[in-house]
């Protein structure tokens, strides 16, 4: 029959959509949300999952657990203790030359793009805004088209009479945001009798039909689109988070490399300190075998550089595993040897009031302001409670039209049909509609207790932030000075070692090796001070690259970026 023949129709035309549409709304409203809030939206990123994995039914799956008598073990040879000196200076030399250079900014764009940490970041900023999208499709005309068929046999008297029905439902509904649904529908019945083929007749009803339903009371207002309004902001919270997450994401990738910049300073400094210690001790041994020192001296020396050594690669050892997690944090390919470069951020301490920073920061720190938001989520929730309490009372209007005989599309005025009315609900115990009321009281109290909280500990922070950079300032500058005490004591040693023991040019080699080390980690943590201030005061920037954007200082220069 002809009609059959939409069928194909409607089917392609819900089936060839694909997904790219909603792509595209994604990125749209995403850039919308966070360029309101000055702030850079997630790139396109492909969401196609491969599902083909001859594991994916698989009930029983295999574990992999071999018995001790299928495992071996070799012993190792006995150790060798000039054997294994040179082996592990061979390594050290080996991991310090081999490898891709790798500059903080690159590190930053890097993490940017392939972090594991950022994608989930992102992830979670699409899903929220495929929940809104959602929403709003469903604030939209909703089209609907369903076909109905059957065959029905009659028995009268031994004969049976068949006859084939098709009914085509047609409907469009739409809800209004402020409560109530309108709908209408267009249902055509077609039915064929087939019993007889030289006496067969057809049959063509159609029906059009339009329905207003309004609530007055119980869900009447801003509680209908309390799922859009919901929605929305939480549109809006998630731009927050992801941004916040930027901010913080730097810093912690920051301090990671920075730290991995201070272990490769101290290897320096203690691979200096081995050459120091070897000088010493070869020069004991010299000395001792022209008969001008004792035994236990050049002995003592000669250990002392052994474990100097030993140190140092175990040194080695923790800067390799530090560089591979680095790695596996940012998204770098695991099996790609990489030299960190040895820099700093390049940022000075700030000159700020303190009472400035904290009102700035309570302005401007994203994450204060969602907690601040969602007082009002909480608030609107006891509003929608006290509705629920409302009795229901709804009003119902709808018109059937129905169409001539055999005629589809000519309708009769006189098949008119309505109906209007008017349903009213009373409820007599509304125990459960209390108690919700109650706990949504109960929880706005906790959130505002919650909020000043948040807003203490947000002044805490700036407070502590600011003292900090005050304390690593003066902690850099000790060791500075501590450094250079270290290298007039080594000095005045290597300008006459015949007067001291070899314990204490042992000492004073250590000595200056820990001052170093002290005043490299001071100065990252003074750099680090400062960023963590920019975070706290809800003043730190990041570009859309991943690397650091910093104010405006007072006289008016260009914004840097590292």
């Amino acid at each position: 029959m002809k009609i059959l023949s939409i069928i194909p129709f409607f089917v392609l035309a819900a089936c060839g959509g694909g997904f790219h549409h909603i792509d595209e709304e994604v990125k749209a409203l995403m850039q919308e949300t966070s360029g309101d809030m000055n702030a850079d939206s997630p790139p396109n990123r492909s969401l196609e999952v491969d599902l083909a994995n001859e594991d994916l039914y698989k009930e029983w799956p295999s574990t992999s657990n071999p018995l001790p008598s299928d495992l071996t073990f070799t012993p190792a040879e006995p150790l060798n203790v000039e054997a294994v000196e040179s082996s592990l200076d061979r390594a050290a030399e080996q991991l310090a030359k081999e490898g891709e250079t790798v500059t903080l900014h690159d590190a930053l764009t890097w993490a940017s793009a392939h972090s594991k940490e950022m994608q989930f970041a992102q992830y979670d900023y699409m899903y929220t805004t495929l929940s809104l999208i959602n929403e709003f499709h469903e604030w939209h005309p909703h089209f609907s088209y369903g076909v109905d068929t059957g065959i029905t046999a009659d028995s009268t008297g031994g004969m049976y009479d068949t006859s084939l029905s098709v009914i085509n439902d047609f409907s469009v509904a739409k809800n209004f945001q402020y409560g109530g649904s309108i709908s209408a529908s267009f249902l055509t019945t077609v039915a064929e009798r087939l019993h007889n083929a030289a006496s067969t007749t057809n049959s063509i009803d159609s029906d059009l039909s339009v329905a207003l339903e309004l609530p007055l009371l119980r869900g009447s207002g801003a509680i209908a689109k309390e799922s859009l309004i919901q929605a929305q902001r939480n549109m809006v919270y998630a731009a927050r988070t992801y941004e916040r997450f930027r901010r913080s994401f730097y810093r912690d990738l920051v301090g990671d490399y920075l730290s991995l910049v201070v272990q490769k300073q101290a290897l320096d400094n203690a691979q200096r300190g081995v050459d120091s210690l070897r000088q010493v001790a070869q020069r004991q041994k010299a000395l001792y075998e022209s008969g001008r020192a004792r035994l236990y001296d050049s002995a003592d020396a000669e250990n002392q550089a052994l474990a100097a050594v030993a140190n140092l690669s175990q040194s080695w050892e923790r800067y390799r595993l530090a560089i591979d997690r680095f790695k596996i944090r940012i998204g770098w390919p695991i099996d790609k040897q990489v030299q960190i470069e040895t820099a700093s951020i390049g940022v000075v301490p700030p000159l700020v009031n303190v009472q400035d920073a904290v009102s700035d920061a309570l302005e401007y720190r994203l994450d204060l302001q969602t907690e601040y938001d969602q007082l009002a989520d909480k608030s609107r929730a006891i509003e929608n409670a006290l509705n629920a309490l409302l009795p229901n009372v709804s009003l119902s209007l709808s018109t059937t039209l129905e169409s001539d005989d055999d005629k589809p599309l000519s309708f009769n005025e006189k098949e008119f049909d309505y109906l209007a009315g008017l349903s009213v609900d009373i409820p007599i115990d509304q125990h459960e509609e209390e108690v919700a009321v109650r706990q949504a009281q109960i929880t706005l109290l906790k959130a505002k207790r919650a909020f000043r909280e948040a807003r203490d500990n947000v002044v805490i922070s700036v407070r502590s932030a600011l003292r900090n950079i005050e304390v690593f300032q003066f902690s850099y500058d000790l060791q500075e000075r501590n450094v250079g005490i270290a290298k007039l004591g080594l000095d005045s040693i290597n300008a006459d070692p015949d007067r001291v023991s070899v314990l204490d040019q042992t000492r004073a080699i250590q000595d200056l090796q820990s001052a170093q080390n002290a005043r490299d980690s001071a100065k990252r943590d003074l750099e680090l001070s400062i960023i963590d201030y920019l975070l706290q005061a809800g003043q730190l920037r990041i570009t859309s690259v991943g690397g650091l954007q910093l104010p405006i200082d007072q006289n008016n220069l260009t914004v840097e970026e590292q």
